[in-house]
C-alpha cells in the first residue's frame, strides 16, 4: 500500500503553490499598491509558517500510523489463531501464519484458494450454510468443524465467522482445538468404560449438573427399580421423589453436607421405590467432579447398588440376635460372652442385674470391660481363682481344651454365694467363649453343712480327731519344706472324771463346751484346736516357735483357770494341764504329738495346771 507524502521542504511547498496561483490568476488582473503588496507579503509569511507547522505535524503522525501498521502486522502474522479474509465467493485474500499452519500449505499458495475446499467433506455444507446466515443477518456465527486430514490426523477447529462492510466478503477467525476433542474423546471413552464396568457389576449411575439439576441415569439405574431404559427420569427430583419419606431427611442433609465440602464423599443407605410400588434398599454413593471458582459444585457423580438382599440378612441376624439375647435373659445363670482377648462382647439379664446389686455398676463388668477384671472384684481379689480361670480360658481359646471348669465352685464374698464357673467355645470365626455363673450357694451350703458334721466336734466345736489330724499332717510337711517353725501344745482337763461323778455328765459337757471357748479366745485365726478324745485336746501352733508358744499355752492355763462355767447356778471351776512340743527332727505330725504326749504326761505327775515342754 502507497501512502501520499506531504512536501518536505519550503522549496517544494513554493513551486506547488506557485503552480496552483497560476492556475487561479485572471487575465483582467490589476496591479497591487505599495501598501497592498506589503500587507499581503505579511500574511504569506504567516501561512508560510503555519503551513510549515502543520507539515511538521503531519510528518510526525505518518510515522506513528507506520510503526503501528508494522505492529498490528506482526500481531496478525504471529496470532496464536488462524486470522484469514474472505471475498463473496468464499476464496483467501488474506490470511496469517497460524492460519496457514492450520490450512497445512504454503500462505502464498493458499491465497485465492476457497476455505470450504479445506473443510472435511461432511461438514462443508454446515460451513456453507454458515456464511449464507452470516451474509444474510449480519451476525457473528460460529461452530466448530473437522479439517480435512492431514496424513493420520484430522484438525478440528473453531470456526468464527464476521461479515466485512460494504458486501466484501467475510473475516474468519480459526481456532484450534484438536487436543480438546482428543481429551473429551477419551473421557467419553473411559466414562463409557467404567459406566460398561459398573453395569455389569449391577451398580446404576448417575451424572449430575448440580446447577441445572439435570440428569443423566445409566440404563442399569433404571431397572434396579423397574424401570425401562429413560423411563426413570432425567433430573435430580426423580431420584428423590422415589426416596422414602423416613429416609429422605437424612438423604438430603448427606447430600447437602457433602456439596458444602463438610464431608469428603457422600456415602447414605436409604429405600427407594420400584415401579411396582415396593421399595428396595440401596447403597447410595457418589463425589462431586467438578466446583466452579467460588467453590460451588458443578457436577458430581455416582452409583447406586441394590442392597436390599444384605439389608435382609441383617435384619435376620438382628432378629435372630434379639432371640438370642431372649434365650440368654431367660437363664437363671449368669452369661457372658467374651471375644479372644477377654473382653466383655455379650451378657444376659442375671449377669447385668448381678452387677448392679452388687455394687459391680462402675466394674469392667459390662460390654467392653475385661472379663479377668471383673472376676477379680466378684471373688474379692482371689488370685487363686482368677490366674485358674485364665489358664483355662486360654486353654479353651488355643483349642486345648472344648470345655473348662473350675474344680471348685468360688466364693463371691459381697453377697456370700458360691459359683459354679465354666467356659465353652463358641467355635466361630471370631473366636468367641461363652463363661457362664452358675449360683450353687443351696448345694455348697449343704455341702459345708455335711463337711461340718463330718470335721466338727458337735458338742465342743472343735475340729474332729481325723479332721485335725489331716489338716496338722499337712502343716507339718509346709513347715519342713519351708524351714518354718511349729509348735503342737497337748491339753487335758484335770479331773474331769470328778467333775462328771460330782455334777453329771450335762455339767462335764458345759464344763468342755466352755473349756474350748476360753482356749479359741486365745488363739490367733491361723491356730487350730482339735478334741482328739474326751477331755483331751490339741492345738495347733503354725509358724510359731518354743518362747512364743509357751507363752500362749501359759495364757491358756492362766485363762482356763479363771474362767469356771455356769451350771444349774453352781460355778464349777477347773484347770487344765499342758504338754509342748516344738518341731525338730520329726517327719510327721504324730511323731511330734507324741513328744507332746509325753511332756503332757509329766505335767500330769508334776501337780497338774501346768505346762511341761517335751524332751528332744
Amino acid at each position: 500500500m502507497a501512502y501520499r507524502r506531504n512536501p518536505s521542504t519550503i522549496g517544494e511547498l513554493r513551486d506547488a503553490a506557485g503552480k496552483r496561483l497560476l492556475g487561479r490568476m485572471s487575465s483582467d488582473a490589476t496591479a497591487l499598491t505599495l501598501v497592498q503588496a506589503q500587507k499581503l507579503f505579511e500574511e504569506l509569511e504567516v501561512h508560510q509558517i503555519e503551513l510549515e507547522l502543520q507539515n511538521e505535524h503531519l510528518n510526525a503522525a505518518r510515522a506513528q500510523l507506520e510503526m503501528a501498521l508494522n505492529q498490528s502486522s506482526e500481531l496478525y502474522d504471529f496470532a496464536p489463531v488462524g486470522i484469514l479474509s474472505l471475498d463473496l465467493n468464499g476464496a483467501i485474500t488474506k490470511l496469517n501464519l497460524a492460519g496457514a499452519s492450520l490450512l497445512g500449505g504454503e500462505r502464498a499458495r493458499l491465497l485465492g484458494s476457497r476455505l470450504g475446499s479445506y473443510i472435511s467433506d461432511e461438514e462443508r455444507p454446515v460451513f456453507a450454510a454458515m456464511l449464507e446466515r452470516c451474509a444474510k443477518s449480519g451476525d457473528v456465527q460460529g461452530c466448530e468443524l473437522a479439517l480435512k486430514k492431514q496424513g493420520r490426523l484430522v484438525t478440528h477447529v473453531q470456526i468464527k465467522i464476521a461479515p466485512l462492510g460494504d458486501d466484501v466478503g467475510w473475516q474468519v477467525i480459526l481456532m484450534d482445538v484438536t487436543d480438546r476433542r482428543e481429551m473429551e474423546a477419551q473421557l467419553r471413552a473411559s466414562e463409557e468404560r467404567w459406566k460398561l464396568a459398573l453395569d455389569a457389576v449391577g451398580d446404576g449411575v448417575w451424572d449430575w449438573n448440580v446447577q441445572t439439576g439435570e440428569v443423566v441415569y445409566s440404563k442399569r439405574f433404571g431397572q434396579l427399580f423397574g424401570f425401562a431404559d429413560a423411563e426413570y427420569g432425567r433430573h435430580i427430583e426423580d431420584m428423590t421423589t422415589h426416596i422414602h419419606p423416613d429416609d429422605k431427611p437424612r438423604v438430603i442433609a448427606d447430600l447437602q453436607a457433602h456439596l458444602s465440602a463438610n464431608s469428603a464423599v457422600f456415602v447414605n443407605e436409604h429405600r427407594g421405590q420400584c415401579k411396582d410400588g415396593s421399595w428396595k434398599w440401596v447403597l447410595s454413593r457418589g463425589t462431586v467432579v467438578s466446583r466452579g471458582e467460588d467453590g460451588k459444585p458443578l457436577r458430581m457423580i455416582g452409583t447406586n447398588v441394590d442392597i436390599t438382599h444384605r439389608k435382609q440378612i441383617e435384619e435376620a441376624l438382628r432378629v435372630a440376635s434379639r432371640f438370642q439375647q431372649a434365650v440368654f435373659d431367660s437363664l437363671a445363670a449368669q452369661i457372658a460372652v467374651l471375644d479372644r482377648r477377654g473382653l466383655v462382647l455379650q451378657t444376659n439379664a442375671a449377669w447385668r442385674q448381678y452387677a448392679i446389686d452388687n455394687g459391680l455398676a462402675d466394674a469392667p463388668c459390662f460390654v467392653g470391660g475385661n472379663y479377668l477384671e471383673a472376676l477379680d472384684c466378684i471373688t474379692g481379689k482371689d488370685q487363686e481363682t482368677v490366674l485358674a480361670a485364665s489358664a483355662g480360658i486360654a486353654s479353651v481359646i488355643a483349642g486345648e481344651l472344648a470345655h473348662f471348669q473350675l474344680p471348685q465352685p468360688f466364693f463371691a464374698p459381697s453377697d456370700k454365694r458360691w459359683f459354679i464357673l465354666k467356659v465353652t467355645a463358641v467355635h466361630d470365626a471370631a473366636e468367641r467363649i461363652v463363661i457362664s455363673h452358675e449360683d450353687v450357694t443351696g448345694i455348697k451350703t449343704a455341702e459345708l453343712a455335711s463337711l461340718t458334721l463330718a470335721n466338727i466336734d458337735t458338742l465342743t466345736g472343735a475340729l474332729s480327731r481325723r479332721n485335725f489330724l489331716n489338716l496338722a499332717e499337712h502343716e507339718i510337711t509346709r513347715s519342713i519344706r519351708y524351714e518354718l517353725p511349729l509348735m503342737v501344745l497337748m491339753l487335758d482337763l484335770d479331773h474331769f472324771k470328778l467333775i462328771n461323778d460330782r455334777h453329771g455328765h450335762a455339767a462335764g459337757d458345759v464344763v468342755l463346751q466352755g473349756f474350748v471357748r476360753t482356749v479359741s479366745a486365745v488363739l490367733r485365726e491361723s491356730d487350730l484346736i482339735g478334741r482328739i478324745g474326751g477331755e483331751e485336746f490339741a492345738v495347733l501352733l503354725p509358724n510359731t516357735a518354743l518362747e512364743g508358744g509357751c507363752a500362749l499355752a501359759q495364757r491358756i492355763i492362766d485363762s482356763v483357770r479363771v474362767s469356771p462355767v455356769e451350771f444349774d447356778g453352781e460355778r464349777i471351776p477347773y484347770t487344765v494341764s499342758i504338754g509342748a512340743a516344738c518341731l525338730s527332727n520329726e517327719t510327721s505330725f504324730a511323731a511330734l504329738l507324741g513328744v507332746a504326749d509325753g511332756a503332757l504326761y509329766r505335767a500330769k505327775h508334776g501337780g497338774r495346771n501346768r505346762l511341761e515342754v517335751g524332751l528332744q
